[in-house]
């Protein structure tokens, strides 16, 4: 079945087995890039919050093989565990002062979000911007993110320049960075059972501790610097991801424009389109202490 089969598929077998009062409403959802994902919203009867359930990853399950019934069940039993509304207090954004500790700031691509950036505040940094959004952890549906807009500032009566600097002491202590070599974390990923070495070029991976948005940590104070102590030299920053980038030694490159190329074909055929955070590649240089884009 195409895509739309399938969504009335899903909402048909929903709207037959939850409890009657239950709204079923499809929105769609601007996410990264710009890419608009579709998400079926279940409002039961007298709650407030509402979150989302995104189709497109249910319908690839489909694509791969996985039964209809069995889609059907996973995403019923979503709904009906979804006790949102009573472990969220719908009052928080009211309060500033309750969200403020909860600030944190992303990376993404400026010329990719021009339309999204104009709605939300941000923060120009070379090719990129930084944009803030509330972290909520270990809620009902796991850790849940709100990206904040232009209207919450308006509401909460404060600046682009207070979130800044509330997301600049709040996103090092919850995302703390860490930085491991590539051999290290591919090891990681196979459960130790990958005992490669680095016999080509040298790559290290910084992240945070979630390795969920973590390309930001290049934002913290004095993160940059470090990194060169921990590689023990000037570097060259390959941004793999909104979740992580990859530093390598100057010394072991000896062409960059090749380093170009191959993060544009990655981005192009292994990252999701919602998680491309630059076709551009940096160099960070001890004298300045500043990452600059590389020229091609």
């Amino acid at each position: 079945m195409n895509y739309q089969e399938f969504v009335g598929s899903v909402t048909g077998f929903l709207r037959e087995t939850l409890p009657c009062g239950t709204e079923l409403s499809l929105i769609p959802l601007e996410k990264n890039n710009g890419v608009i994902l579709e998400g079926l919203s279940v409002r039961k009867e007298g709650e407030r919050a509402a979150p989302a359930i995104y189709l497109d990853s249910y319908y690839q399950e489909y694509l791969g093989g996985r039964s209809m019934r069995q889609i059907q069940e996973t995403i019923l039993e979503c709904c009906e565990d979804n006790c949102f509304s009573e472990h969220f207090d719908a009052d928080f954004f009211t309060d500033y002062r309750k969200v403020k500790p909860t600030v944190v700031y992303k990376l993404i691509n400026y010329e990719k979000n021009q339309e999204l950036l104009g709605r939300i505040p941000h923060v120009p940094f070379l090719n990129l911007a930084i944009v803030f959004y509330c972290l909520l952890p270990d809620t009902p549906v796991g850790n849940a993110t709100v990206l904040i807009h232009n209207s919450h500032m308006k509401y909460w009566q404060i600046t682009c320049g207070e979130l800044y600097k509330d997301a600049k002491l709040n996103t090092p202590r919850l995302l703390p960075a860490e930085i491991k070599s590539m051999s290290e974390v591919l090891s990681e990923l196979s459960g130790g059972l990958d005992g490669s070495r680095e016999d080509g070029i040298p790559m290290y991976v910084l992240t945070n501790a979630r390795k969920a948005l973590g390309a930001s940590c290049i934002l913290y104070d004095s993160m940059l610097k470090h990194c060169e102590e921990y590689l023990g030299s000037s570097y060259y920053l390959l941004p793999s991801s909104v979740h992580e980038v990859i530093l390598i030694p100057a010394e072991a490159v000896a062409d960059s424009g090749e380093l170009a190329a191959m993060v544009r074909d990655i981005n192009q055929t292994q990252v999701l389109r919602t998680e491309v955070l630059s076709d551009q590649i940096y160099f960070y240089r001890p004298e300045s202490g500043q990452l600059s884009i590389v020229k091609e």
